[in-house]
């Protein structure tokens, strides 16, 4: 039997709802790009408490549709249907099929583990964190996906499995790098905040430096305070910004050490002043709807830095004191659908 693979059938129980947080950036760099295409970075994320509801159930009996097998044959493997229901915000271009990374998650996790399991799996999503946003919305759902099928079949506890929690976090963050970059350090994150999941104790946290493609990711103490989300009407392709991005044009990078020197020092003026995202330099001029977002967002002398989150299109407001972040929040929101206010973790 492959050392990996676990039980052929999970726990009794059988359903699992995990709370999949959004992800802010405090920085990005972008050092190059990689032969297969790919960029290198180094870039600093953390989690915040908006967050999607993830349940996932398991059913002997097969109930359920597949969504469209990705590497599978017809009528061979688990049965996968997902559904979502939106709580506030706009889910009309999610998919329910393949295409969601939840759905993909869910596969890769059969595959690799329980390839003779032929029964159902139903995924529902309760989305509020905005698509299309730099938050990392799909890719944790994705590593929701992960933690609560690992939950559901033991998998920390597997027989034959090498070690214990802190071996399998390792696997399923290898196989979320599979569905995307963000993916393993949602799963770091969940882990630490998803206590209940049993993963708490094996190196998980909220705010970590990623580097490589984001894959290669190092514990960091987390930033403390409140941000102001913002998400402009327009969506950003990341693929399209890292292919606009002229390395050479980039005038000012974040000391990336420099930040993460600052988290584990709580030195709050040397983490403000490397809170940079060399993705602005394309993003900012391409959609004028983000630049004057990030703009509302700075001329609030109480916050202590604004930044656009990811490759967009969202953007956020740092605050250390919880009523300025409520006070800038109540203006900001009488003219604003996406606009949310959330603790950081």
């Amino acid at each position: 039997m492959n050392a990996h693979r676990a039980e052929a059938h999970p726990r009794a129980d059988s359903t699992i709802t995990v709370k999949s947080y959004a992800k802010i950036n405090l920085s990005i760099d972008v050092l190059g790009r990689l032969p297969n295409g790919y960029h290198s970075i180094r870039t600093v994320m953390q989690q915040v408490d908006l967050f999607d509801t993830v349940s996932v159930s398991v059913r002997e009996d097969g109930a359920g549709a597949r969504v469209a097998p990705a590497a599978e044959s017809a009528g061979k493997g688990a049965r996968i249907a997902l559904s979502a229901e939106s709580a506030g915000v706009d889910i009309a271009e999610l998919p329910t099929d393949g295409r969601n990374a939840a759905a993909r998650a869910a596969q890769v996790f059969f595959e690799e583990f329980a390839p003779q399991f032929c029964g159902g799996v139903g995924i529902r999503l309760r989305k509020r964190v905005p698509l299309a946003a730099g938050l990392a919305g799909g890719s944790g759902n994705a590593a929701a996906v992960l933690l609560a099928l690992a939950r559901l079949w033991a998998l920390r506890g597997a027989p034959n499995a090498p070690g214990g929690a802190a071996v399998h976090m390792e696997k399923l963050m290898e196989l979320g790098s599979r569905i995307g970059a963000d993916v393993p350090f949602c799963i770091l994150g969940q882990a630490a905040l998803n206590r209940e999941l049993g993963f708490a104790e094996s190196g998980a946290a909220a705010c970590a430096l990623a580097e490589g493609v984001g894959e290669r990711l190092t514990a960091l103490p987390s930033l403390r305070g409140f941000v102001i989300l913002l998400k402009p009407a327009v969506s950003v392709s990341t693929a399209a910004v890292y292919a606009g991005l002229d390395l050479s044009a980039i005038a000012k990078r974040p000391d990336t050490d420099g930040i993460v020197a600052g988290l584990r020092t709580g030195d709050c003026g040397k983490i403000r002043k490397n809170m940079i995202n060399v993705l602005e330099i394309p993003v900012l001029k391409e959609y004028p709807e983000i630049a004057d977002a990030k703009a509302r967002l700075s001329a609030d002398g109480n916050a202590e830095c604004a930044l656009m989150s990811g490759s967009g299109s969202s953007v956020f407001a740092w605050y250390r004191d919880r009523t300025a972040c409520e006070a800038a929040f109540k203006t900001l929101r009488r003219g604003e659908n996406d606009v949310f206010m959330a603790k950081l973790l």
